[in-house]
């Protein structure tokens, strides 16, 4: 139950968010949050991080639904089975990327409004830093998961007497 709570926490406050930007400031508009570190800047994305695959709105909506289908599959198979911190990645990673495809379905385009300064060729939002959240921590679960078994294998006897 906790993996759906994590997802729906994530789709909430992506929409949430989005909705508060469209609802307070014009496409283009520019607000300084952090002085010479983060604005809120209000653009549509019709394409992938860094506005790439422009008006592909098809391609990410199948892409959606297979990694969807992909990770309830393996949820339903056991696969996050004593691993909370794959499960927490998984949910946080479907959240964003379904938060963006409630973006794409109801506007065909996604409302994107963090701007850090420093980096001046993305704007993003919620959802964008959930799905890369996500990955990062199914990396992290996924390499401490191989590190405990190559742990587990140096600890115990070779061969068949073993």
């Amino acid at each position: 139950m906790l993996f759906y709570i994590w997802m729906a926490v994530v789709i909430a406050i992506d929409q949430w968010s989005k909705y508060r930007i469209r609802a307070t400031m014009e496409v283009g508009d520019s607000v300084p949050v952090l002085d010479r570190v983060l604005n809120l800047t209000f653009i549509y994305n019709k394409g992938a991080a860094f506005s790439i695959l422009q008006g592909q709105t098809w391609f990410f909506l199948l892409a959606v639904l297979a990694v969807l289908a992909g990770v309830l599959y393996a949820r339903h198979r056991g696969s996050f089975k004593g691993k909370p911190m794959m499960e927490i990645g998984a949910a946080v990673l479907l959240g964003g990327a379904i938060g963006n495809a409630i973006d794409r379905v109801a506007f065909g385009q996604v409302t994107d409004f963090f701007e850090f300064k420093f980096v001046h060729f993305a704007i993003f939002n919620v959802a964008d830093v959930a799905v890369d959240a996500g990955a990062v921590l199914i990396g992290l679960s996924l390499l401490l998961s191989s590190r405990k078994d190559a742990a587990s294998a140096a600890e115990r006897p070779e061969g068949p007497e073993g």
